[in-house]
């Protein structure tokens, strides 16, 4: 039987609207989850783009090859952040990395309102590319970093869903501004990419350091000034806020004493290279289980099956991102209930059904033009989609945060948002060439992918809820947590610890 932690006494409202500390803090996170929406409006303002025949002409973009080159050029620009995204993350701290990196997007953006030429505007790209996984890598380590445990899996987990409020943001923008008898129907919706970026900004400047990043530089007593004031409003000896600081602060110190921290780290040890590979296959399979092509060559898949209005694919795919949110916040709140590998493996199962569906009907229509299967391809589409949204769209980067200590923690999300960037690069370049060369059999290579997938969450993937960052560290590398809490719960070497939080009943200031 798991043993159980003492529970650690808390001065929290069990409501956390109703505690101030965690009251300020949530809404805090909150307006920094809008770096993952800037993200998601660039992903879903490219479907708009390539729906409106107003953007080629403009740009003289012609040949599906030159259509994936600019596609796939934000992924281009996130792979070259690999390294000096989790560089700025460490050196500098989280919140002046994502300060400095939007007022970057904001510039590229900017230029890119008013191009006139294709490599103007697939510059620009690169470089949003490049400063969007900078804000991501820090976004996704501050709110890990600062959440209060038991919110952190749904916290972190709901700021990923934040993508999809982007891509409705986008997607319903493009729609509107298609009717517009100039060439603003496509620039209308570039400039809008600064409103993230601006906002989250106006945010940050506000908002804590991340307790974790002070104590990397030696900055203790700012460290437990943050675990005490936005975990216990302020009260000196609550027992969670002292458990949180004292665990973390041994972790580093641990972390200080064990190895170095270059990007051979993350290959240096046994615990180390599992996280690396699972860091790995997250971000790759992320993209590759079906919902890159979908995600973005929406306008060709409906061509497919008989949808060849510009004004209808656009509304297909706005309600698609309104469809995609919806979906994803249940499964940020089922993070911490049902588990992060259950949940992946529950996507992943009902993805792969669906998308053998779609194969089916795809062909079934181009076979003989029946309408009901040019239909039922859309509805299985919003299936698959739904289905991924509920495991694929918040666990991965939450995850992958849980997994990395304290010192490697940017470097693993700098690895995870790089494998994604492959994965869509690939995704962005070959797709429209696949596609237009075999039409609906090029499903098959992605029904081929999930079966794997499958495969490795079920035999791979330890469960990470219901533990401190630092405790699922420990599961890895057997010795980073506190030892001195660890003993108190341990009944074997091989026993795991489970952290429990319980509810100080106090007045509230």
């Amino acid at each position: 039987m798991e043993p159980q932690a003492p529970a650690a006494l808390n001065n929290t409202h069990p409501q956390w609207w109703k505690d101030p500390g965690l009251r300020n803090l949530n809404l805090l996170l909150a307006g920094c989850m809008l770096g993952s929406a800037g993200f998601g409006y660039d992903a879903s303002l490219i479907n708009g783009l390539i729906a409106n025949h107003r953007w080629f002409s403009d740009l003289g973009l012609k040949g599906s090859t030159m259509e994936g080159v600019v596609t796939a050029a934000q992924s281009f620009g996130a792979i070259a952040a690999l390294m000096p995204a989790a560089y700025f993350s460490d050196l500098i701290g989280r919140r002046q990395t994502i300060f400095v990196s939007n007022l970057a997007i904001i510039a590229a953006t900017v230029g890119q309102s008013f191009s006139h030429t294709v490599p103007t505007f697939l510059g620009t790209r690169l470089v949003i590319g490049f400063f969007e996984i900078c804000v991501l890598v820090s976004t996704n380590s501050l709110v890990s970093e600062l959440s209060h445990p038991r919110q952190r899996a749904q916290v972190t987990a709901l700021c990923n869903t934040f993508f999809y409020i982007g891509g409705m943001t986008a997607a319903w923008t493009s729609f509107r501004s298609y009717f517009i008898a100039s060439s603003w129907s496509w620039r209308l919706p570039v400039p809008m990419q600064c409103c993230c970026p601006v906002g989250q900004n106006m945010v940050v400047a506000f908002m804590p350091e991340s307790p974790r990043w002070y104590l990397t530089k030696g900055c203790h007593e700012k460290a437990k000034e943050i675990f005490i004031k936005y975990h216990a409003n302020g009260v000196l000896n609550d027992e969670l806020a002292e458990f949180e600081y004292r665990e973390a602060k041994i972790s580093v110190e641990a972390e200080e004493q064990g190895a170095s921290y270059d990007w051979l780290a993350l290959f240096s040890t046994t615990g180390n290279i599992k996280r690396s590979i699972l860091t790995i296959f997250l971000g790759l399979s992320s993209q590759w289980v079906g919902n890159g092509i979908v995600s973005y060559y929406l306008s060709p898949i409906l061509e497919t099956v008989g949808i060849g209005s510009a004004s209808q694919q656009l509304a297909i795919n706005g309600g698609l991102q309104v469809f995609n949110w919806v979906m994803a916040i249940p499964g940020a709140l089922l993070a911490e209930r049902l588990g992060r590998v259950r949940l992946l493996l529950i996507s992943a199962c009902v993805m792969l059904i669906f998308m053998v569906l779609v194969t089916a009907c795809s062909a079934v229509y181009e076979a003989d033009g029946n309408k009901r299967a040019g239909q039922a391809v859309i509805a299985f589409l919003f299936c698959f989609f739904g289905a991924y949204d509920l495991g694929y769209t918040p666990i991965p980067p939450v995850y992958v945060t849980e997994i990395a200590s304290t010192y490697l923690r940017a470097k693993y999300i700098s690895l995870y948002w790089m494998s994604t960037a492959v994965a869509l690069c690939f995704n962005q370049f070959v797709n429209p060439i696949a596609f237009d060369a075999i039409r609906w059999h090029y499903y098959l290579v992605y029904i081929g992918v999930m079966c794997p997938v499958i495969a490795v969450l079920m035999s791979y993937a330890p469960e990470t809820k219901g533990r401190t960052l630092e405790e699922v560290a420990w599961t890895f590398d057997r010795g980073i947590a506190d030892p001195l809490v660890r003993s108190s719960r341990d009944a074997g070497a091989d026993a795991k610890p489970k952290f429990e939080v319980e509810v100080e009943r106090r007045e509230y200031a």
